[in-house]
């Protein structure tokens, strides 16, 4: 039998390679800010004190207990395997240590739950006496901070910041501190503007509220939203969705500053591109990955990617969330609407003023169906974004929308393209195969089952025609023994 001999890592040399994993100051800010989100903050305040040399970060999100507080503390947390719920913008358990040692030596975090404050330090200083120990303090010592939380929430502290403060001349050093301060504002209001925007997640650094920066310029009415297209993974457990824009001409803005502000804060040839949202957070900010070359003619073509904490795996999401690598399998789909963005933001480019939305947005009439693609499967659908159906849409209650989306739903199950097996002649002569059980794509599709079920039968068609109806309808082929199983559980 082999002899096993433990080889556990020399403390200070790890640590010291940990702070050098790639961070830059903004999005060392940001991967704490993530923490923050998880917790469920509605107020995240960041505060760069020059006075007392640190950068503190403070919410008032759902808090820890001592236990977990620990926990989160040690060194590689989390399972970077482990599948994480909408809210959680973890990876792998290491953010915010690795993120904090980026900035400084000295990381202390105070966190309130249930009434009970605890607290944990990191100093590496300290390291080489004590080895992989965690430094519990004195309420006295963290009194400046407990004072200040509400009935729940964690602040951050990061002190000893050898990475920010370099210099020895104070004015310079100064002077570099807040403009760190300034880059990290920007950062974050692009990162988190979904937050900032859909969620009413409140921003403060030093005391001024920051304004998120949506890069799709969605408030200039003459902004162009192209055809959405979603595309699953191969196992069916993750979907991508792929929304491009192609911005205004210059002429559209209402002043010169209006302009520059959409051109964002590192200007248009930086920030056309693919931006790639995990669960709603920026991870990658105008690339085009390498299929195509930044031109000016592009500046105003960029597509928006969202894709789950499911995908990592798939677009091999690094420590610092803030690469990643574009799949196989979404692939053609990606550069297919390059192609389609890129030129109709060329048009626009070279219009020379005389654009108008309309005559140049054709698609926005016309593009009634849209073809879908899982793996392997082809079929057709109604475009749901169009306008003429969003303005109906606007006129019914929900039981009305509920009734024209199944209405919808059998008109492109029963088109005549789909019933004749025009689809069928596209799958490569693959056959239908059983769906995966364990798949997003699946579940999804269960649901719009059961859906249309219930609405079949309240609106008074019997189970017999509701059951036999859907068995005909052709994107649900393969969803016969869900079909009536579902039938036998409806009441």
């Amino acid at each position: 039998m082999p002899e096993k001999i433990q080889s556990i890592p020399e403390a200070k040399l790890l640590l010291a390679s940990l702070r050098s994993v790639g961070y830059n100051e903004e999005t060392a800010i940001a991967d704490i800010v993530d923490n923050c989100i998880s917790a469920q903050a509605h107020e995240i305040k960041i505060l760069f004190d020059w006075a007392k040399r640190r950068i503190v970060i403070s919410d008032d999100g759902l808090g820890m207990s001592e236990t977990d507080l620990i926990e989160n503390m040690r060194i590689g947390s989390s399972d970077p395997n482990k599948i994480r719920d909408e809210y959680d913008l973890g990876r792998f358990g290491m953010g915010m240590k690795t993120a904090a040692f980026s900035l400084g030596k000295k990381l202390t975090v105070v966190t309130k739950s249930d009434s009970v404050v605890s607290n944990a330090s990191w100093d590496l200083d300290q390291i080489p006496a004590i080895g992989w120990s965690l430094i519990i303090r004195d309420e006295s010592e963290i009194s400046e901070f407990s004072s200040q939380m509400g009935e729940q929430g964690t602040i951050v502290v990061i002190e000893h910041l050898d990475r920010v403060i370099d210099s020895d001349d104070e004015k310079k050093a100064k002077s570099k501190f807040y403009r760190i301060a300034s880059k990290t504002e920007k950062h974050l209001a692009l990162t988190f503007h979904r937050f900032i925007e859909e969620d009413d997640l409140v921003l403060e650094l030093n005391g001024n509220p920051i304004k998120a920066w949506n890069p799709f310029i969605l408030e200039n009415s003459a902004t162009q939203e192209l055809p959405e297209e979603s595309v699953f993974s191969k196992d069916g457990s993750a979907e991508v969705t792929i929304q491009p824009y192609v911005l205004p001409h210059k002429t559209k803005f209402a002043s010169d500053d209006d302009y520059q502000a959409a051109g964002g804060p590192k200007g248009w040839n930086y920030h056309q591109g693919v931006y790639v949202y995990r669960n709603r957070r920026l991870i990658i900010c105008g690339t085009w990955f390498d299929y195509i070359k930044k031109e000016p003619a592009y500046n105003l073509a960029r597509i928006k990617i969202d894709i789950t904490s499911a995908s990592d795996e798939d677009w091999k999401i690094d420590i610092k969330k803030s690469t990643a690598s574009l799949p196989i399998y979404v692939k053609e789909s990606v550069e297919r609407e390059i192609d389609i963005c890129t030129e109709t933001s060329a048009r626009v480019y070279n219009s020379r003023g005389s654009y108008s939305k309309s005559n140049v947005s054709v698609p926005n009439l016309d593009y009634v169906w849209e073809q879908r693609k899982n793996n392997g499967r082809y079929s057709f659908h109604i475009n749901r974004k169009h306008s003429l159906l969003n303005n109906i849409k606007k006129q019914l209650d929900d039981q009305g929308k509920a009734t024209l989306s199944a209405y919808l739903a059998l008109v492109e199950n029963f088109a005549p393209f789909m019933q004749s097996g025009v689809t069928d002649s596209l799958q490569k002569g693959k056959a239908d195969t059983e769906p995966d059980k364990t798949s997003l794509e699946y579940k999804m599709q269960i649901k719009e089952l059961t859906d249309m079920i219930n609405l079949f039968l309240s609106q008074g068609f019997t189970k017999e025609e509701t059951q036999s109806t859907l068995l005909d309808m052709a994107n649900y082929r393969h969803f016969r023994e869900d079909i009536i199983r579902l039938m036998e559980e409806a009441q």
